[in-house]
């Protein structure tokens, strides 16, 4: 993922961040159903199994961990390898895409993605010293993720009233800072070679499980399709979350732009302010289940209300 911002740089470390986790306490269960305290239980699961980074043990492992559990909840999930070029050195790299349907037959189809993989590089790591060691990618791969697999679970117990597709993205975070096209070769691939026919509408979850996350207006997919950027905002404004707050807006390279390149209406909720973005530091402790439940919420919102066109 690479960004900017209309606000200049936003990666920031604080001291008030350690403060932030003591705010008042999420109920395990939102009246939504959604509990985020499993859904930080699925990210502690894939940081257990090490750094996701391609190719490595952890990574395999934590394929077959989003695998496992969609089928625990009945749901078939399909491999759709690929290969692609290293943005670093432009030799092979194998990746392997994720594509869960939850009610294939039904229309209109919501993709719902996030990025399983973790960065091989810590290049944000105060001590350069560190910069080759890879991230643990808590917030940033495995909070999406989380997400994903807890909607799975409440959808598995009560369908949802359209189709969704559930996507987890491999290759998304080997990119090379400067050259937008080198991140994201998951969910490029992914929408150019998608099976079935693309969906209707695709929303991405990146970075959803900091305390300090402040989420808003992605430009891209407001410049291209303004009513879907601007929904996601607005259902959580009208539900009083505090991390979208009025004008905030940035421009992110991330798994939705690949869709937003296929006209397709695309969107990504990401966190801004998270000050172990890249660094070693990037651990499930540092998670909020706050943030990851008002990020769920919005999601079954958005699925509840109807708001996907056919």
């Amino acid at each position: 993922m690479s960004i900017r911002t209309s606000r200049g740089t936003r990666w920031f470390r604080t001291a008030t961040w350690w403060l932030l986790l003591g705010l008042a306490p999420v109920s395990a269960h939102a009246q939504s159903g959604f509990d985020a305290v499993q859904a930080l239980r699925w990210v502690e699961r894939q940081c257990d199994l090490g750094s996701r980074t391609p190719g490595s043990e952890a990574h395999r492992k934590c394929q077959e961990l989003i695998v496992g559990q969609l089928s625990s909840l009945g749901f078939s999930t399909e491999r759709l390898p690929f290969e692609a070029s290293h943005p670093k050195d432009g030799s092979p790299v194998s990746g392997v895409n994720l594509l869960c349907r939850i009610r294939p037959g039904a229309t209109p189809r919501l993709l719902l993605g996030a990025h399983y993989d973790s960065r091989p590089w810590a290049d944000e790591e105060p001590d350069a010293s560190r910069h080759d060691k890879p991230v643990p990618g808590a917030n940033d791969g495995a909070s999406g993720v989380g997400v994903l697999l807890e909607l799975a679970r409440i959808w598995a117990a009560e369908p949802p009233p359209i189709g969704v597709d559930l996507a987890f993205f491999d290759l998304e975070d080997l990119g090379q800072h400067g050259t937008p096209t080198s991140f994201c070769l998951g969910s490029q691939w992914l929408a150019a070679h998608y099976p079935g026919g693309l969906p209707s509408a695709v929303l991405v979850l990146d970075m959803v499980g900091s305390p300090t996350a402040e989420f808003g207006r992605e430009l891209y997919a407001w410049n291209l399709a303004p009513a879907w950027a601007d929904l996601v905002p607005q259902l959580a404004r009208e539900r009083g979350f505090a991390e979208w707050p009025e004008g905030v807006e940035y421009a992110v390279v991330d798994d939705h732009l690949p869709f937003l390149h296929q006209h397709l209406p695309a969107n990504v909720i990401i966190g801004l302010n998270d000050p172990f973005w890249h660094t070693l530091a990037d651990t499930p402790d540092k998670i909020s289940p706050r943030t990851l439940s008002h990020v769920g919420e919005v999601v079954l919102a958005v699925v509840a209300g109807g708001y996907v066109g056919g």
